[in-house]
């Protein structure tokens, strides 16, 4: 059966070609698309698993990400969350960009220093993985551990010394891909930081500041509870709490995941008229073939099938072009900017699985109604067609 159903679609070659042309498109836009949300899926649950592994105490008005005007507390607003009830560690924390040396395009969080009281921060560090070396330790001064893709960025290795805006730090240690923002962060000393800072801030004044405080929560306290028990005592600041930072994270991912369900609704318009005026003219230019079938004896299922296949096979055969062709443009994009590290698509089972399926299962429901009415056309009527 699979001769003659190719054989058939060769007949009407051209009109088969668009067919399947326009199938193509929208698979090709989908699978691109899918491989950009399938790269933002995996940087949300990276993030997601950093975030949500504090709280984040930060100024009145600043945000998990800043913002805001007043973006800076004094290091007594530290030691007051400190106080609070169910807080086991409370970390300073500063943050500078990196761009002054890595520079240019970024796809995801930019490369910054961060700088954390190791005294208060090790458990916030604890939830990264270190792949090679050691992780900071109380005392370190002058030290870094680097994110995956900053060391590979800065052709670092464990021992070295990198110089972050100007300044020299020896790398203890490298940490593993969380395919997320620390992958960009270089850690170090808040002591070590802060004169950084400060340089690259010259309009702030020349005192300790913090940007955010790091607060881990005492072994089984519930964090949503400790967050709102440091809002109500500790004036002008902003709490982040887990649950919180996880609703502003996976808001990043509603967009695209919007224009991805666009996308399919296009390729699900644009293909299946096709397919559903191929298969209608089809089972038009062969009535009295039809005919002659039913009248040797055809069943009805027999005829239904055939042409239930042949749709198929046009949406399986749209699906893999179109998502080669996805594939194609995916690792072109992301070769361009792998000199830089970043890769803006990931390629996923679901991303080369997904829309062949997709376009499969639109081609044989697009070929449902043509099926049907080929199945039902009476002997006697089709062999009398012209």
């Amino acid at each position: 059966m699979i001769k003659y159903i190719l054989r058939n679609m060769w007949r009407r070659k051209a009109r088969t070609f668009l067919t399947v042309f326009g199938i193509v498109v929208g698979i090709f836009a989908l699978t691109v698309l899918g491989g950009l949300s399938a790269r933002l899926t995996q940087q949300v649950q990276g993030a997601r698993s950093w975030f949500t592994s504090s709280i984040s105490v930060v100024p009145s008005g600043s945000g998990l990400f800043g913002g805001g005007e007043n973006q800076f507390f004094d290091l007594k607003k530290v030691e007051e969350v400190k106080n609070v009830p169910g807080v086991e560690k409370a970390s300073a924390g500063l943050g500078v960009t990196l761009a002054e040396q890595g520079g240019g395009f970024s796809f995801g969080a930019p490369d910054l220093l961060i700088g954390l009281d190791l005294s208060e921060g090790s458990g916030l560090l604890e939830q990264l993985a270190i792949g090679e070396g050691r992780p900071l330790q109380p005392g370190d001064r002058g030290k870094v551990t680097l994110g995956s893709v900053l060391a590979e960025k800065r052709d670092a290795r464990v021992g070295d010394t990198v110089k972050l805006r100007g300044e020299p730090f020896e790398v203890v240690g490298i940490y593993r891909p969380t395919l997320s923002a620390p992958d960009t962060f270089a850690f170090a000393a808040y002591e070590d930081v802060l004169p950084v800072f400060l340089e690259a801030n010259p309009f702030l004044q020349k005192k300790a500041i913090s940007s955010v405080v790091y607060v881990i929560w005492e072994p089984g306290a519930d964090p949503e509870a400790v967050a709102a028990r440091i809002k109500d005592e500790v004036e002008d600041v902003n709490v982040i709490s887990p649950r919180r930072a996880e609703q502003q994270i996976s808001q990043f991912s509603l967009i695209f995941n919007a224009i991805l369900l666009g996308i399919a609704l296009i390729a699900l318009l644009v293909g299946g008229l096709s397919v559903i005026n191929t298969m209608i003219m089809s089972v038009s230019e062969r009535t009295r073939e039809i005919g002659l079938k039913r009248a040797i004896g055809a069943e009805t299922r027999t005829i239904l099938s055939e042409y239930l296949l042949e749709s198929a096979t046009i949406g399986l055969l749209g699906g893999l072009v179109g998502m080669l062709l996805g594939l194609v443009v995916i690792w072109l994009l992301n070769s361009a900017t792998a000199s830089q590290n970043v890769s803006v698509f990931a390629i996923t089972v679901t991303v080369v699985v997904g829309p062949v399926i997709f376009a499969t299962v639109l081609g044989t429901v697009a070929g449902i109604f043509p099926a049907l009415r080929a199945a039902r056309l009476r002997p006697v009527e089709s062999l009398k067609e012209d």
